[in-house]
């Protein structure tokens, strides 16, 4: 196989991820990810997204947003990647995410016991952290379109599984804990650090 793509990449950049249980056999109760975009054509950007009680169409209490400094790319991704990723595609809580678009952000990690990234909302006073703790050996990743989530683009990345993960909302901890689950041809729990990651056309 030729190792040099001449395809359009979509985008490049981080998108590690946290989901949670409140019940091990049960649906998941939040799904979070978040983005550091490199490079896409609609510039470079952050966003975390956190979807509570994903698979409820309705839920006023539960946490539905998206933080960004980019809207567009932010929506481009939701409507493009997100919607189609595994565990997204049946969540309906999607159709009410909530935009937040003057966010900042701010990475802290103490290497490998914990990585934290931080959304920060001055207009709504919203601030969201994504916490991996016990981070696992890097390992590499090349699924072709037929295993990607889309199916229309080969998928590149460096993964980071992680022990354990929270979400917190202004401070408060979202229910919940990682499980174990089969990933990538291997058992991790449901949360892990997934750096330079790349989407390129399959055509």
């Amino acid at each position: 196989m030729n190792s040099v793509r001449t395809t359009k990449v979509d985008w490049t950049g981080d998108n590690p991820f946290i989901y949670l249980k409140t019940d091990p056999n049960g649906d998941w109760s939040s799904l979070s990810l978040y983005f550091r975009i490199a490079a896409s054509e609609y510039g470079r950007g952050e966003a975390i997204l956190v979807l509570e009680n994903p698979y409820q169409q309705e839920d006023k209490s539960a946490v539905r947003k998206c933080l960004t400094d980019n809207l567009p790319l932010a929506q481009y991704l939701v409507n493009h990647f997100v919607c189609h990723f595994g565990l997204f595609r049946k969540a309906v809580a999607l159709n009410n995410l909530e935009y937040v678009a003057d966010a900042s952000f701010k990475t802290e990690a103490d290497y490998p016991h914990r990585h934290i990234c931080t959304a920060h909302s001055a207009s709504t006073n919203t601030s969201v952290s994504l916490i991996w703790n016990d981070l696992g050996d890097p390992f590499a990743v090349a699924l072709p379109p037929e295993e990607s989530q889309t199916g229309e683009h080969e998928m590149f990345a460096i993964f980071q599984t992680a022990g354990s993960a929270s979400v917190t909302v202004n401070g408060q901890a979202l229910p919940g804990n990682t499980v174990a689950r089969d990933f990538l041809n291997r058992v991790a729990q449901s949360a892990a650090l997934a750096n330079s990651e790349s989407w390129v056309q399959a055509k």
